[in-house]
């Protein structure tokens, strides 16, 4: 598109994600650090007030040079259509950025419309690889944050994940209270089947980057504690517990580590589970402590547990409910 006074380039990539993930994924600070220009230096600083009037700074070192950007926020319409300015330091001007996000058969399409002077037409090209190059970081991010659990079952769920070694320290941060504290909850457990424990939870104590509880979840601001018995206790290799009490009797949670080279492989499977509401909030527990304990064990600091739980269980209700329609 042309006109007198200005060019427009525009790109297109299709994402295996819903597209409200993929339009948070343009206002979450830790994944925009992870997808702007990457390669190419350091975040050393990234600002984000997702509302309308509110300004974004992304500051890159690359070498002894800092690129700064910079703009506004002038439409947010979750999750289908944000547009903003864009400023480059050094270069007179103000752009405008239109994402509009779109659902296709395999998840979501987005398009990136950059409008600018017609005096920069010579960067157009440079323009649409920039672009081109940030979408891929994002479909990377995305990638190795997704990792979703996989309905096997009506009523059942798996996840695996690949963890640092050894299994014996893996295993550790399974059965020992102040280890499972930092990633899931704290709670003695008696090695041994047939025997019950309890676990004590502080969703928002599992980050230093603390964020308050949803309303709905505001009963569980103080921690909270649910009981459980052990059914196999096989160290290093299995732990099965039960957890919750359904209405037809308590679902069942299995870990299952296993050693590749320096690697340990953990499965996470959660067994009779009720309804797709059960499925979904399960689906998105799981995934977020597990992020964390990902985290834990590379020796990094979690994200908070509260704001990554709720774009994870509405990612679990997008996949669920399509898989079931």
């Amino acid at each position: 598109m042309t006109d007198d006074n200005h060019i427009s380039v525009s790109i297109s990539r299709d994402f295996a994600a819903s597209p409200e993930r993929l339009f948070d994924a343009w206002l979450d600070p830790a994944m925009v650090r992870h997808w702007f220009a990457p390669g190419l230096g350091e975040m050393v600083r990234v600002e984000i007030d997702p509302r309308v009037g509110g300004t974004f700074r992304l500051d890159q070192q690359r070498g002894d040079e800092l690129a700064q950007h910079w703009g506004t926020y002038v439409e947010l319409e979750r999750p289908r259509r944000l547009v903003f300015s864009w400023c480059v330091d050094g270069v007179d001007g103000e752009d405008l950025v239109t994402i509009d996000i779109a659902p296709v058969e395999t998840g979501s399409r987005l398009t990136i419309t950059h409008r600018m002077e017609a005096d920069f037409a010579e960067y157009a090209d440079l323009t649409r690889q920039g672009w081109g190059m940030m979408l891929e970081g994002m479909a990377r991010g995305l990638a190795s944050q997704s990792q979703h659990g996989q309905l096997f079952a009506p009523d059942s769920i798996r996840f695996e994940r690949l963890l640092p070694g050894p299994i014996e320290r893996v295993w550790a941060y399974l059965t020992e209270s102040d280890k499972r504290a930092r990633w899931l909850a704290a709670g003695s457990m008696a090695p041994r089947p047939g025997s019950a424990f309890a676990l004590h939870f502080d969703h928002a104590g599992l980050s230093p980057q603390r964020a308050p509880a949803p309303d709905r979840f505001r009963h569980f601001e103080g921690g909270c504690t649910t009981q459980h018995e052990i059914r196999r206790f096989e160290p290093p290799h299995v732990l099965v517990m039960t957890w919750g009490d359904g209405r037809e009797g308590p679902s069942e949670v299995t870990f299952e580590l296993s050693e590749e080279g320096n690697r340990v492989r953990l499965v996470l499977t959660h067994r009779r589970l009720g309804d797709v509401d059960t499925l979904v909030d399960v689906a998105g527990g799981w995934h977020t402590h597990l992020a964390i304990l990902v985290e834990v064990l590379e020796g990094r600091t979690p994200p908070p547990f509260w704001p990554l739980f709720e774009r994870m269980e509405e990612e679990y209700r997008w996949h669920i409910t399509s898989r079931r329609t």
